[in-house]
């Protein structure tokens, strides 16, 4: 075998290894049926808060989901009731879906409304006698605004244990009641990512820098789009004669584009960010 061939079989055992690694050391999730106990039900809100719990949760790319057929499949051969009010249930039905986390809730705020500032910009335009200033802004203001609240529970199928509890809530405005919907769910899903995120303290140190591009030496826990920040260590800071710390000071922030099983590629703000080798990489 030529030394060609032995360096490409060599490399593609490497990328194999690589991404058998990073399927590894993801976690499976079960999102169970949410419980609507917030009142409103011209939507089917708590199907749509799912929906969107389970994309942003694919979009991270630090959990695998358990597919929501086969979820439903399980439900239906042990005929669980009421799982979404009932915690040793949950935890039963996502270890016998093989997750080793469940996330259980319920929907407790759901609320849409005219968005106060497309009112405002159109009694604006019929002041001023301008007829088509409603048209206009109702391209970049939409008329409505939606928000909602999701009170979950992230827990550990194994032990039982409920990891993290809280309530976070998503408000954006959407062109129909729908789309207001949807959008204040999906940014609850982000918040709700962005909980997740604290229970796994990332801490890393930029390897190389090329332009705007800069690899870091660690990808364990990050998520595509997340945004970083990049500080320069100083000075040690000393109490009572005891090194408790390093002065620390932010030089910019970064945002990851690529993940992998020991690095990660993350982008600058600008090609003239200053970050250098050796910068602290962590969460704000």
């Amino acid at each position: 075998m030529s030394t060609r061939k032995i360096f490409a079989a060599i490399i593609a055992v490497a990328i194999v290894c690589s991404l058998n690694f990073c399927a590894a050391a993801k976690k499976t999730v079960a999102v169970m049926p949410l419980e609507n106990v917030s009142g409103y039900n011209e939507q089917k809100v708590a199907e749509i808060m799912t929906e969107q719990l389970i994309a942003a949760l694919y979009a991270s790319g630090t959990y695998t989901q358990v597919e929501r057929t086969q979820l439903g499949a399980v439900i239906r051969e042990q005929g669980f009731q009421n799982i979404a009010v009932d915690p040793s249930k949950a935890v039963e039905l996502g270890k016998l879906s093989g997750a080793d986390y469940s996330i259980l809730g319920k929907v407790t705020m759901a609320i849409v409304e005219p968005n106060l500032t497309a009112g405002l910009v159109s009694r604006i335009g019929g002041a001023l006698g301008i007829g088509d200033i409603s048209a206009t802004a109702g391209q970049y203001i939409h008329k409505f605004k939606g928000r909602i609240a999701f009170e979950f529970r992230f827990v550990d199928n194994e032990t039982g244990e409920i990891v993290l509890a809280k309530t976070v809530e998503g408000g954006k405005s959407g062109a129909t009641v729908p789309d207001a919907f949807n959008n204040a769910c999906k940014e609850a899903a982000e918040n709700f990512l962005r909980e997740l995120d604290s229970l796994n303290p990332f801490r890393a140190r930029v390897a190389e820098v090329y332009g705007s591009d800069i690899y870091i030496d660690s990808g364990n826990g990050l998520r595509r789009g997340e945004t970083l920040i990049v500080v320069r260590e100083g000075a040690p800071i000393v109490v009572n004669g005891r090194v408790v710390g390093t002065r620390q000071t932010e030089v910019s922030k970064v945002t990851v584009v690529e993940v992998y099983a020991d690095y990660a590629v993350c982008r600058a703000e600008s090609r003239t960010s200053g970050i250098q080798r050796g910068d602290v990489v962590k969460r704000g």
